[in-house]
């Protein structure tokens, strides 16, 4: 059975305001993950998602 995922949509919800560690208080991503999430692969964007989750809580 091929398994098809859905691609990861940015977490971006247009609250952009970085805080003094440079995570935006709006998706919790660090502002690299931000400038690099147009370039690079879903496995590495599951990471970025991982690190948002982390962020949040």
């Amino acid at each position: 059975m091929n398994s098809i995922q859905t691609p990861i949509s940015s977490p971006c919800i247009r609250k952009c305001c970085l805080n003094d560690e440079d995570i935006c208080v709006g998706c919790f991503r660090s502002l690299n993950e931000i400038i690099r999430w147009t370039q690079v692969d879903e496995k590495t964007r599951r990471h970025f998602m991982d690190n948002v989750e982390s962020r949040q809580r």
